[in-house]
């Protein structure tokens, strides 16, 4: 072979080696001068806003961290838990509040435990609740009888603690191939009515920055005003709030909603109260703050503290409310 058909094939693989260098050295020399694509994450001007960065894409949710207690200095209690009036409410769920009564040498029961046996709706209802010294009532949706209404008004007055927790009207669907839609209401408005308040009639939501917890109908409330149920309470996180309505001039707000909380219905915005007080007897339109998710986001743990902190210590006489079985329950 001669030199020259030798050296003709030669000099074209060294020219294509020599551009595969040159176009490597240009594309690094590139991206060393941040004139190629940027690395993940970072900014692209005009496809890539603040919002769809990586650190800014994930919700973050309220701290959920603190301690629920109630003081160990007292003297022991006994708390009653509603179970009678079609309670929409899950033991589990109060599960934490048990326990930190009971670890401050109180005594819960969901079901009374006296030594007639009596409860809610009985004829010896006044005697079970002599045996008590608060009671909580979680979301009922069955009314009270007007004996009932009268026992756990003198009960209050005798110096007897009640805890209303409410929620505001809710659908449900039934099961199956006849399934309606029912709308489930509170069922205490005749015996809120007695301390001066009832129920809204709609649920709330909020829809501006830092009023919601990551949920438009998850609200924030804060104090109005202080006292013993608000005490170390800056701002307490509602997933299912209503919000109460005075029906006199006893009750006092203690919580209201932040500024442009709206009803989910007729969309007016106010600062909705959601929490107030007639002596001893509270309501709180909403139950959810009490559930093991959602204790402690916020100060909610300090606000459920506080209401257990209530709920202890009153101070009822032992014959309140007066009346048994002899006397039909009044």
């Amino acid at each position: 072979m001669k030199a020259s058909e030798f050296l003709k094939p030669l000099g074209v693989f060294v020219v294509v080696i020599a551009v595969i260098l040159a176009g490597t050295a240009i594309v690094g020399t590139l991206g060393a001068s941040g004139s190629a694509g940027p690395a993940d994450g970072e900014e692209i001007e005009g496809q890539s806003p603040d919002q769809f960065q990586p650190e800014n894409v994930l919700a973050t949710s309220a701290p959920e961290e603190g301690d629920l207690s109630v003081d160990e200095s007292g003297e022991s209690k006994r708390i009653l838990v509603d179970s009678d009036h079609s309670n929409q409410y899950s033991q589990s769920d109060l599960a934490p509040l048990v326990e930190a009564l009971a670890q401050a040498g109180h005594e819960v029961d969901f079901e009374p435990s006296t030594a007639d046996d009596g409860g809610f709706g009985e004829s010896n209802y006044n005697a079970t609740l002599r045996a008590y010294d608060a009671v909580l009532i979680v979301q009922p949706t069955a009314s009270f009888s007007d004996a009932e209404i009268a026992g756990l008004e003198a009960y209050a007055d005798g110096g007897g603690r009640i805890a209303v927790l409410a929620e505001p009207p809710q659908l449900t669907v039934g099961t199956g191939l006849s399934a309606q839609v029912t709308e489930v209401r509170f069922g205490a408005q005749d015996l809120a009515g007695e301390f001066g308040l009832r129920m809204g009639t709609e649920g709330l939501y909020n829809i501006e920055d830092g009023a919601n917890d990551n949920n438009y109908e998850s609200i924030i409330a804060r104090p109005d005003g202080s006292g013993p149920l608000t005490e170390g309470v800056s701002n307490v996180t509602f997933d299912s709030a209503g919000y109460v309505v005075r029906t006199g001039d006893g009750p006092q707000v203690r919580m209201r909603a932040l500024s442009g909380t709206r009803t989910l219905e007729r969309r007016q915005a106010s600062q909705y109260p959601v929490a107030a007080q007639n002596d001893n007897f509270v309501m709180v339109a909403d139950t959810s703050f009490l559930k093991s998710s959602e204790l402690y986001d916020l100060d909610n743990e300090r606000f459920a503290s506080n209401l257990l902190e209530f709920l202890v210590s009153g101070d009822k006489d032992d014959d309140v409310p007066q009346g048994g079985a002899a006397s039909g329950g009044q």
